[in-house]
């Protein structure tokens, strides 16, 4: 019973803290995507990335862009060679000269501007991907982070003294990342983002919170020394991996991961995790004899 309401308590919690702002902010940044090339190359390109928009959508989303045959006197946020250009275009930019370019350029920017991943995919359906998958591996390592910070005074008494209990992360900050990771996607794929519009989703979530931590506490106490630690930074790692597949599988499919599906993403994550979060094995000092002593000229 006692556990019962604790969980109860962070439910009431998690709901407390949680707040619609970020994504918000994240979804209606302003951007200019600037095309630049002859009149059909750009009309070109202008159609792929409108692509799969109904009507009303593309041209909201149509203003996003500016389309010229030379580099416009606006600052653009992006800058897309599109071929055909009156000039050479000078300072960075993308080039999407052939039309199956289109997903490689996608990623590119994704992985270059990560701060406009959410406005980009809302806006044009080319980015969802790439900005989706950054979205949840972003999310993961975060709160792989969190659990290894948070196992620390289990694997090393002292670390007490200086990590209390209150001052650690906790159950509640990685399930609040994990829901903030399902509202963003939500924002990414073009729809409703607030919370008690994904409430479907979300209550799944925080039901299995409890599951994970339960499972990331036997690790710690099973691994010896600091290996613990990455252990339960990578169930934290793989766990919000799974969240945020599963609803992004669930909204662009209308289906849902089955058990054996999520529980085969679940391992192959783990694995992925452990690279992910390990401590880059420390650099061996050379001796004295194997340092060379320098040449004289």
């Amino acid at each position: 019973m006692g556990g019962f309401a604790r969980h109860l308590q962070e439910i009431w919690q998690i709901s407390r803290e949680l707040s619609t702002d970020e994504v918000r902010e994240l979804a209606d940044k302003g951007f200019r995507i600037a095309l630049v090339g002859s009149p059909t190359r750009t009309h070109d390109v202008m159609e792929q990335l409108l692509e799969g928009l109904p009507l009303p959508e593309r041209e909201k989303s149509r203003a996003f862009l500016v389309c010229d045959t030379r580099l416009p006197s606006e600052q653009a946020d992006i800058v897309i060679d599109c071929g055909g250009a009156e000039e050479p275009l000078l300072g960075e930019h993308y080039t999407w000269l052939l039309p199956e370019q289109d997903a490689a350029v996608a990623r590119r920017i994704v992985n270059d501007l990560p701060g406009l991943a959410v406005a980009l995919a809302r806006r044009f359906p080319l980015f969802r991907e790439p900005a989706i998958e950054y979205l949840i591996r972003e999310a993961s390592r975060v709160n792989g982070q969190i659990a290894m910070l948070s196992a620390i005074p289990g694997v090393i008494p002292l670390a007490n003294v200086f990590l209390p209990p209150a001052a650690v992360a906790d159950i509640v900050l990685l399930t609040k990342n994990q829901i903030l990771l399902i509202l963003k996607i939500a924002a990414a794929l073009g729809l409703p983002y607030h919370t008690r519009d994904r409430l479907k989703e979300i209550v799944p979530v925080v039901a299995g919170a409890m599951g994970w931590r339960s499972l990331a506490r036997e690790f710690v106490g099973i691994v010896p020394g600091g290996v613990g630690v990455v252990v339960k930074g990578a169930i934290a790692y793989a766990g919000t991996y799974v969240v945020g597949k599963s609803a992004y599988w669930f909204w662009t499919t209308g289906e849902r991961l089955n058990r054996k599906q999520k529980e085969r993403l679940y391992r192959q994550m783990l694995e992925e995790a452990t690279r992910v979060l390990a401590p880059p094995p420390a650099q061996r000092s050379p001796t004295a004899g194997e340092r060379e002593e320098p040449s004289e000229g």
